[in-house]
């Protein structure tokens, strides 16, 4: 099934950037290239703390599979969160805003099953509880700064001085 995966991931992540781009946002360009990058310096650090020091969430050490967990860690993963930021930051109604990152959150989910299914992932000691908490966590975090960052832009630290 790893020859499958590289695949099936670059078409999920196809399908990713289709409905980033589609989707309003409520952070301009540069927020967004900024947040972008604080996602994947942050996703890669941890996920590389789970596989290769704690050895929880093994990958495969095959080339292909290896390539395609790229995808996901470079392009699947970091869109969605910074794609869950910018829906909690935009002007929608708070249950449209909330529901759309709960669907996120889910999407995340269902996706750390599509690793599982083509052997690209082990959980050893991990779950799928605990990776829905680690991506509910990183979608709030991320969020938490756009708010402190937009608010910096704003002047709202020189009014509380």
């Amino acid at each position: 099934m790893i020859i499958m995966s590289l695949a099936i991931l670059a078409l999920l992540a196809c399908f990713v950037l289709i409905v980033f781009a589609i989707v309003p946002k409520g952070l301009t360009l540069t927020e967004m290239v900024f947040f972008y990058f604080i996602i994947g310096i942050s996703t890669i650090t941890l996920f590389t703390i789970l596989d290769v020091n704690l050895q929880w969430v093994p990958l495969t050490r095959s080339v292909e599979g290896s390539f395609a967990m790229y995808i996901c860690r470079f392009i699947v993963i970091p869109f969605q969160i910074l794609l869950s930021v910018c829906v909690l930051q935009s002007n929608w109604k708070a249950k449209w805003r909330w529901g759309a990152a709960a669907t996120i959150l889910l999407c995340l989910s269902l996706e750390d099953r599509i690793y599982l299914r083509t052997d690209i992932l082990t959980f050893l000691k991990w779950n799928e509880y605990y990776s829905v908490l680690m991506y509910g966590v990183f979608m709030l975090s991320v969020w938490w700064i756009a708010r402190w960052f937009i608010g910096l832009d704003k002047g709202e630290m020189k009014k509380n001085e």
